[in-house]
């Protein structure tokens, strides 16, 4: 959904500048602005941006901005306003947002918030280096669209070039001043969230083309060809050992998401056999969260589907003699009512560690029932050096229970390794009795 406002902002840019009737061009723009109103928070930008920039387009000199087409800047308005009656009818602010105070309460924060905002895709998730590239990357821009400024006051047909390049820096730009204001109240460094990317990016490309252009106007216009071409290339230079640094960070990332999505996955199918988990308690309401679960199981779309007893037998794996999963270390008490368990679990078929770890005690029937999940890692340096394999570091889990979630008296607990691609668990070597 994050993509769809660009996706109809460069859509109308494009069918903008086709061998089409205005009437058609200003139909079809119409509707990808209501399409990006509703898709996401910051589409209704789309609606001071494109209709500008049709009526730029369909204009030979400026007076016709103002007078022959300024129906297309009056239409796109009208549009708006219905679009913002709608979008806010029985509008609910989101829980948990801070105020838009806080931006005038902290303006240099607001102003820092900002910049490294949109200097977040080049900056390695490195706040300093995002607030100095973001300052770089605006203060650029700017640069630029003051001398394309004179430039076009004496060429107007030049402002058709560059039009759709400056129509979709400045929708970066918004859209960093809008996040700005509303999200400064969580910190300057939450402006560094990979999700910004989508919106933060455009700005980036936008002087990219913008530099081009620019360059190739001033050969033309100066004798001073070497040092246009040596400054350029020293840009771009430096344009792409940024690049180079953030794709590395971002490989790195990207292993680090994989853990986090696949812990999480095991906290969801196991929502229905242990709703008061701790990562679906401090993270989200669960009661909403169980029934849309068991709505998308029903209908096919959680594969593996939600575990549906907390027999583990019914989800037990087969395992091997030779193949080890982990070990179920120790069970400590630590005071009249707590215990804490600790071990390590991996699935070797796949080379990582385990998704999650389940707890199961033996009930008078000889059952196990599952009581506790683990989804939290812990280094275990030991267990990396005995595989020799890096990919085992973080084995470790350890976590705490109460006398109050097993039965009284002499208990048997075990562990098991889960995975949450086959929603399968594997059993840990050695049990160990609480009493």
């Amino acid at each position: 959904m994050v993509y769809i406002p660009i996706a109809c902002l460069t859509g109308c840019l494009v069918i903008a500048q086709k061998k089409l009737s205005l009437r058609t061009k200003f139909i079809i723009c119409f509707c990808l602005c209501t399409v990006s109103t509703f898709s996401y928070a910051n589409g209704m930008l789309t609606w001071v941006l494109v209709f500008p920039a049709l009526t730029i387009l369909a204009s030979g000199k400026f007076e016709e901005v103002f007078t022959k087409n300024i129906w297309i800047i009056i239409g796109g308005l009208l549009g708006l306003v219905a679009n913002l009656v709608v979008y806010f009818y029985d509008y609910q602010k989101p829980d948990k947002h801070p105020s838009f105070l806080s931006a005038i309460a902290h303006p240099v924060e607001t102003v820092h918030y900002f910049l490294a905002f949109l200097g977040a895709p080049l900056g390695f998730e490195n706040l300093t280096v995002a607030t100095i590239v973001g300052g770089l990357v605006f203060g650029f821009w700017l640069f630029l669209g003051w001398k394309f400024f004179w430039l076009v006051k004496t060429d107007f047909l030049l402002l058709h070039r560059l039009i759709g390049w400056l129509i979709i820096g400045v929708y970066g730009i918004i859209s960093g001043a809008v996040t700005a204001v509303g999200r400064v109240g969580f910190g300057v460094e939450q402006s560094l969230a990979p999700r910004y990317t989508a919106f933060s990016l455009y700005l980036m490309v936008s002087l990219v083309y913008l530099l081009a252009i620019f360059l190739q106007l001033a050969s033309q216009k100066t004798n001073q060809t070497k040092l246009i071409k040596y400054t350029s290339y020293f840009l771009v230079s430096v344009f792409v050992l940024l690049h180079i640094n953030t794709t590395i960070n971002a490989v790195e990332r990207m292993s680090d998401r994989r853990v986090i999505l696949l812990q999480s996955k095991a906290c969801l199918l196991a929502i229905n056999v242990i709703p008061q988990n701790e990562c679906l308690v401090t993270k989200r309401n669960p009661e909403p969260l169980i029934k849309t679960a068991n709505i998308l199981d029903k209908l096919g779309f959680l594969q593996p589907g939600l575990i549906k007893s907390k027999n583990i037998q019914d989800i037990a794996g087969e395992t091997e003699t030779d193949v080890i999963y982990g070990y179920f270390d120790t069970v400590n008490k630590i005071d009249y009512r707590t215990y804490v368990a600790n071990g390590w679990a991996i699935l070797p078929e796949r080379n990582e560690v385990a998704d999650g770890v389940i707890l199961t005690y033996e009930n008078t029937e000889g059952e196990d029932i599952i009581f506790k999940l683990i989804n939290q890692r812990m280094p275990r340096p030991s267990v990396r050096e005995y595989f020799d394999n890096s990919s085992y570091l973080d084995s470790g889990w350890q976590k705490s229970f109460t006398v109050e979630e097993i039965p009284q008296g002499r208990v048997k607990v075990k562990a098991w390794a889960f995975d949450t691609e086959t929603a399968k668990a594997f059993l840990l070597n050695q049990t160990q009795i609480v009493n």
